[in-house]
């Protein structure tokens, strides 16, 4: 499985492994069956403050387990985008993190808050926008605004101001006295979003805030996310792998309630990597994360793997395995890594949902 630095909640971004030596040339040696690890630019821990650590929660629903294992960290400036299929648990995680749910097991901390011990305290710091506008649509959007505004106990004398410059992110300037009920779905998109941000936290938590946007409302959102002060921290989920390659630095991947993937963006979409698609014979119980010169790798179902590697060819990754005795059943090299285990996550969904119904 990814490796995702879970021991350690305050460690940083996971990067691409390195050699000692900083000159190495990246080659292949026929006296030794691993590869010689290129040299990579090492990504450095954010100089920015920890906004947000998540270690080991779980929620359960009854019997069922919704999420299991979720740890990472966030910092200011970064733009995560959580990612899963339906029914993976991302509502459930984003209502864990805004303060919303509290999980059977594990902790969240907010800046030096834990948010289910100082509850004010954090979150004050946060500003959810669900996937349904947290809206009351008998108000109109000015009224509302307001409301939220002594709500977020923003003081009176700048009420007004904080208003106004919500609506002017959101670009509700032309409905601002209109009555909320009577907008259109893209319209309460974003007097939600506005509620979000209304107080400026440090960490945006949006639920698929994409929902009932058509193209020119997606691409203004878009901007907004993007031009956040770099004090803010923003987690947002959707399924919109074009929305998250263009607005994130990083992704967090859960499926059924397991976090199976956390990376920087431009690790794994780096020019230099290199996908492969492979299945190994059952027996095998190697990680296969751990090899020299992997970056990642994700166990997608029994014994099927999805790797990439910085200038990996599918003759290292076979040399390598062969030497493990590791056989080999499949391996094909594939152009996009995260579409590529979308497309296997779901595949694999659904065989089994189909299986469940035989």
């Amino acid at each position: 499985m990814t490796k995702n630095n879970k021991n350690n909640p305050l460690s940083p971004h996971p990067v691409a492994p390195q050699t000692e030596k900083r000159n190495q040339v990246a080659g292949w040696s026929e006296s030794s069956s691993d590869w010689d690890v290129p040299p990579v630019e090492a990504t450095a821990p954010s100089a920015s403050p920890i906004a947000l650590i998540a270690h080991d929660l779980k929620v359960c629903h009854g019997s069922k387990v919704t999420l299991t294992d979720i740890s990472f960290t966030l910092y200011r400036g970064d733009t995560l985008g959580l990612l899963g299929l339906n029914g993976a648990g991302k509502s459930t995680l984003l209502k864990v993190l805004s303060g919303s749910l509290a999980p059977d097991l594990g902790t969240v901390h907010v800046g030096e808050n834990e948010l289910y011990e100082a509850q004010i305290a954090a979150r004050m710091d946060i500003g959810y926008a669900p996937d349904k506008p947290a809206v009351y649509p008998e108000f109109r959007v000015t009224e509302f605004l307001s409301f939220i505004a002594r709500m977020r106990r923003i003081p009176r004398s700048l009420c007004a101001s904080s208003v106004d410059q919500a609506i002017e992110k959101c670009a509700l300037g032309d409905v601002r006295n209109r009555i909320i009920g009577n907008l259109s779905s893209g319209y309460q998109q974003r007097v939600n979003l506005a509620q979000a941000l209304i107080h400026n936290p440090r960490i945006l938590v949006l639920d698929e805030p994409a929902n009932g946007l058509d193209p020119v409302q997606l691409m203004e959102m878009r901007e907004l996310i993007t031009t956040l002060t770099e004090d803010q921290a923003t987690i947002f989920s959707s399924h919109l792998l074009p929305e998250v390659n263009a607005i994130c630095n990083r992704v967090l991947l859960i499926h059924n309630g397991l976090q199976i993937l956390d990376s920087p963006l431009k690790q794994l979409s780096h020019q230099d990597n290199k996908t492969f698609e492979l299945t190994i014979e059952a027996d095998s119980s190697i990680d296969l994360s751990v090899l020299p010169g992997v970056t990642d790798a994700c166990c997608i179902a029994a014994n099927q793997w999805i790797v990439t590697g910085k200038s990996m060819t599918d003759k290292h990754l076979q040399t390598m395995l062969t030497s493990r005795d590791i056989r080999i059943i499949s391996l094909n090299a594939i152009d996009d890594y995260l579409e590529s285990l979308f497309r296997r996550l779901a595949l694999s969904d659904r065989s089994n949902n189909d299986g469940d119904k035989q």
